[in-house]
């Protein structure tokens, strides 16, 4: 089989996989996402663009992994699992921001009557860092003997990691900043929830780097693991220190994102996003191990 004709084999079954992933996302959704559309609420699909986003990173990830010099209806096989599996951890990384991080409120109510931009944007950061954290853990081989089976068990671990530490984060976050994330998110500050959405969609690609590559010994990973998490804690920090002190020294940072200044949310998002896309390519941890 030549390689237009794969390429063309791939490309269809991404795009059948698309369509049959936002039918499932519209069926585990709590509210009519075209209903939203049609009423013009931008709100109502901020969260799918995310979902959209996460899903192409896993297709991307499951496409570009290693070449095991199998058959290609094998490999063909591998991918589509690979993309259905992320889709519905996915949908189970919607149910955690319901559950687990915007707790406090009506997520459907804060997004369908109030329109609240700080809600969807941070759906949206979770689809898309749990869409990154997958697609590092299909796109490395497996060196391991069990072959397939320990890799599907090193992705689930590798995610459900993740998601505990956005989770953990979500919470450290909200004790080190001068005002309540919940509550200013509740109250239809977007600037909050831009932010929030822009740190953590910058874990997320710090974790695809902690879970990018081989999967040899589940030890030697968890080591690696942990450093790159510790990276996390100590690195971030600095990026709110740049913000304020070179790129918005004439202005407090905080106080604007908490007195919904979308711009100051906007910068803070991009500024860590950008920070944490270059530790990914820049700072090998592993060496350190």
């Amino acid at each position: 089989m030549n390689n237009i004709t794969i390429s063309l084999i791939y490309l269809i079954t991404s795009c059948l996989i698309l369509i049959i992933g936002k039918w499932l996302y519209l069926k585990f959704l709590k509210y009519d996402m075209y209903k939203e559309i049609r009423s013009e609420n931008p709100m109502g699909i901020i969260p799918y663009c995310g979902f959209l986003l996460g899903n192409c990173a896993i297709l991307a990830g499951a496409f570009i992994g290693p070449d095991t010099q199998k058959a290609f209806w094998c490999e063909y096989g591998y991918y589509i699992f690979y993309a259905f599996l992320g889709i519905f951890l996915m949908l189970f990384s919607g149910f955690i921001v319901e559950k687990a991080i915007l707790h406090k409120f009506n997520n459907v109510l804060e997004i369908t009557r109030d329109r609240n931009l700080g809600t969807a944007a941070v759906y949206f950061g979770i689809y898309l860092a749990c869409g990154l954290i997958i697609s590092a853990c299909v796109y490395g081989e497996t060196l391991n003997p069990n072959g397939k089976l320990y890799e599907l068990i090193a992705t689930l671990s590798y995610y459900f990691l993740g998601m505990i530490f956005l989770i953990i984060f979500a919470k450290i976050h909200n004790k080190l900043t001068p005002y309540s994330l919940l509550k200013e998110i509740e109250n239809d500050n977007a600037s909050v929830g831009i932010s929030l959405a822009g740190h953590i969609i910058a874990i997320g690609i710090i974790l695809m780097k902690a879970s990018i590559g081989d999967m040899g010994e589940i030890a030697q990973n968890i080591r690696t693991y942990a450093v790159d998490l510790c990276a996390i804690l100590l690195l971030l920090p600095f990026v709110r220190i740049i913000l304020d002190r070179i790129i918005s020294k004439n202005i407090n940072i905080a106080r604007e994102i908490k007195n919904n200044n979308i711009a100051a949310g906007l910068g803070e998002a991009f500024v860590i996003v950008c920070f944490a896309i270059l530790i990914f390519f820049m700072v090998d941890f592993t060496s350190i191990i």
